[in-house]
């Protein structure tokens, strides 16, 4: 009789182990669908959002240089760096520095040109200053010397602040 009560609650134990590990296993199967779909799910979002970035920055590099080239064939004056601006960029200016002949353009703080000029022309019936003579465009920054170019534009802006000062 001891054996058969042994057999019996073996048989149970045996029975209970085997309902456990299958209702395991499914809660195990669950926390790993659950654990698998939130780190892809964050590295999908973490990758998309660099995708999106890596096209916005080629976009805008590629216009930047579309702009540099149509500047290079046919703009004479600051005036038509303005238009050709307002052409690919809409929403972003420009600015002239009078004193240094340069006009800067920076549609991102990564990407700018600079366009030098030869002389400043002065309308007499508005008194407007405009420069002329297209002389040269840096695309230092569109060529990957950002900070050759920066260095550059600090430069100048030092000597234009030491002409004012004279």
């Amino acid at each position: 009789m001891n054996i058969k009560n042994i057999a019996i609650v073996l048989t149970v134990l045996v029975v209970a182990i085997a309902a456990m590990l299958f209702m395991q296993k499914g809660n195990y199967v669950t926390q790993a669908t659950e654990h698998y779909n939130k780190t892809t799910g964050n590295s999908f979002k973490g990758s998309s959002k660099i995708i999106e970035y890596v096209n916005s920055t080629a976009g805008t590099t590629k216009m930047l240089w579309a702009l540099t080239c149509d500047a290079v064939q046919g703009a004479k004056t600051s005036q038509d760096m303005a238009k050709l601006e307002g052409k690919y960029f809409p929403a972003t200016k420009g600015s002239n520095s009078i004193s240094q002949k340069t006009r800067r353009f920076e549609p991102t703080a990564a990407y700018y040109i600079v366009t030098t000029f030869d002389k400043v022309d002065v309308d007499k019936k508005t008194d407007l200053k405009t420069l002329a003579g297209l002389k040269s465009i840096d695309v230092g920054a569109l060529l990957g010397n950002a900070t050759i170019a920066a260095a550059a534009v600090e430069e100048e802006e030092e000597e234009g602040e030491e002409e004012g000062e004279e």
